[in-house]
């Protein structure tokens, strides 16, 4: 907690902000931007309440003056060019089309081709008539036990002619003109993808689907830069969701990287009031990037893509203590489920796929049983000094006969699935 007036002040703004109090945020930014002129934070607050009002170059004026006061907070950037550059609509190019008219010439060719094709109509009816195309008589038709007048064979089904019947009638083979069909090949089904991503001691995984993406969780401070580089290796350049399981260093560390290298649609978390430094400067960021905030519980489903469903499965109420507190999410695909635990003990939801809770540690070990995974994934640092996983964790998994892959050993493991069967790769 800071004992800065300014700072308590700020927040206080920010809190209006998010309440939907504009007036009163405006009110307060301003004051704190006329006390001391190279508040740039206060300067970008102040533009992303003005730009919920009328008062567009008000806004981008403050969203200047933090970039001018900030030059290398690439969200004072991105939002400076946002408030320039309003989305314009598009006229639709099938109205166009609709109101274009015929040219005279255009008339002219239509007429020639309608007479071309009547001409040469009329000269094969003549050639039929005169017996210089042969025909097919009813004598041909009641030889060919497959056909009848009704066009209709025994079965009352649909009847392909016998073409090696007589010779006079079969359909040839080639042509010179003919025109070979082109061989159709299956269209390949779609992929979803998880990236179990190695942060040293924390967790942070991706899953990607139809050219969107979800990150839950961003391991510690000291891998942010080194998540931000592996996303963009995956040519990450949105992210439509970003899920905190919860709010502690390990699970959200990395946060301020991702919004500073990447637009943020939506940030989910289960609400707690954790009062650490590193959770308010999160949702700091959450506000100044103009991302929508989303507060979930059990029972809830998160829209994501046609192929993926994510169901929050746990907490139903908060019991004030993080850990237990985890977002529990179920994500399927089709026959796939995955079971991203957060640090939670005694998860219950069975999975195919399992991401331990708590880094392997000894309160993971009722949900590997309730779980009965196939796939366990421990996302924990080679080395660390709480000795996770736990040698009881290992053993359970084990006795499931689960196959293990863990981050300090494997590196990032990447499952990828079409909902019926999937595949496992790890970095090393």
């Amino acid at each position: 907690m800071t004992d800065d007036p300014d700072e308590e002040r700020f927040d206080q703004g920010i809190s209006f902000l998010k309440n939907g109090k504009i007036e009163e945020a405006i009110e307060i930014f301003s004051e704190l931007v006329e006390k001391d002129d190279q508040n740039h934070k206060a300067w970008n607050a102040f533009g992303v309440a003005l730009s919920h009002t009328d008062n567009l170059e008000s806004a981008i004026h403050c969203f200047e003056k933090a970039h001018a006061i900030d030059p290398d907070n690439d969200i004072y950037r991105r939002n400076m060019i946002r408030s320039k550059s309003p989305p314009v609509k598009k006229k639709s190019p099938i109205i166009t089309e609709l109101k274009e008219q015929k040219k005279p010439g255009q008339l002219v060719r239509v007429i020639l081709a309608s007479l071309i094709c009547l001409i040469t109509i009329g000269l094969l009816v003549f050639a039929s008539l005169s017996g210089m195309i042969p025909g097919i008589s009813l004598d041909d038709v009641h030889g060919n036990p497959d056909l009848n007048l009704n066009g209709q064979g025994e079965s009352g089904g649909m009847i392909t002619p016998d073409v090696s019947t007589t010779p006079e009638h079969s359909i040839a083979t080639e042509t010179p003109t003919s025109v070979p069909t082109p061989l159709s090949t299956p269209t390949p089904k779609p992929e979803v993808l998880f990236h179990f991503i190695d942060v040293s001691q924390g967790d942070a995984a991706l899953i990607q689907s139809e050219e969107k993406n979800v990150l839950i969780d961003a391991g510690p401070v000291i891998a942010g830069e080194r998540l931000v580089e592996y996303l963009k290796k995956q040519n990450v350049s949105t992210l439509d969701m970003v899920i905190a399981s919860h709010p502690y260093d390990d699970h959200i560390g990395g946060m301020s990287e991702v919004f500073k290298a990447f637009k943020v649609n939506t940030y989910v978390d289960n609400g707690e009031p954790y009062s650490s430094d590193l959770h308010k400067e999160v949702i700091g960021l959450v506000t100044s990037d103009q991302a929508v905030r989303t507060i979930v519980k059990a029972g809830m489903k998160l829209p994501f893509t046609s192929m993926v469903q994510m169901d929050i499965v746990s907490p139903y109420t908060l019991t004030g203590h993080p850990d237990e507190d985890s977002l529990v999410i179920l994500v399927s695909v089709q026959n796939l489920t995955v079971l991203f635990a957060g640090d939670a003990s005694d998860v219950k939801t069975p999975a195919k796929i399992l991401k331990v809770p708590d880094h392997g540690s000894n309160n993971a070990v009722s949900s590997i049983a309730n779980v009965r995974p196939q796939v366990a994934i421990i996302s924990v640092a080679s080395g660390n000094s709480y000795n996770y996983p736990r040698p009881g964790t290992i053993e359970a998994i084990e006795k499931q006969g689960s196959k293990l892959f863990r981050t300090d050993v494997n590196g990032t493991i990447v499952i990828s699935t079409d909902g019926t069967n999937w595949t496992a790769k790890s970095t090393r």
